[in-house]
C-alpha cells in the first residue's frame, strides 16, 4: 500500500503529537491556518508557548532546512494564533522543529530552531 504525502505527513504529526504528550506538553492546537501562515503544532509547557513545525520523510534523513520566508511566516502566524487565543501581554515562547524520517520513523527535535 502506498501513502500520499499529505498521508505521510499526518502520520508524522500525530506521532509528534504522541512525542510531546509524553515530554508533558499539552496541545493547544493541530495545523492552525491564519491569514498570515500555518503552525503544525502548538503547545504549552508549563507557561511556555511552543510552536511547532514537523517534516516528515520516508525515504531521508532531516536535511530540510526553513527557508527564511517560511520561517517568517510560521512567526507571523504564532502572532495570529496568540490574538486568537485572547493572548495580550507578552508570553514565553520559542520554535521547534521536529524531523520523522525513515520506514521505521526516526525523529529529532531540534529545540529553539529559530
Amino acid at each position: 500500500m502506498s501513502f500520499t504525502s499529505y498521508e505521510i505527513g499526518q502520520q508524522g504529526e500525530a506521532l509528534v503529537a504522541q512525542y510531546v504528550v509524553g515530554l508533558g506538553w499539552s496541545i493547544e492546537a493541530r495545523n492552525f491556518r491564519g491569514r498570515r501562515g500555518e503552525i503544525d503544532l502548538v503547545a504549552r509547557h508549563q507557561s511556555r508557548w511552543i510552536f511547532v513545525e514537523v517534516k516528515t520523510s520516508l525515504g531521508r534523513p532531516p536535511l530540510e532546512r526553513l527557508q527564511s520566508r517560511q520561517i517568517q511566516r510560521i512567526r507571523r502566524a504564532a502572532e495570529e494564533f496568540l490574538q486568537f487565543r485572547g493572548v495580550r501581554e507578552e508570553v514565553d515562547m520559542r520554535f521547534d522543529v521536529i524531523w520523522i524520517w525513515g520506514n521505521t520513523l526516526q525523529l529529532e527535535h531540534c529545540q529553539d530552531a529559530f
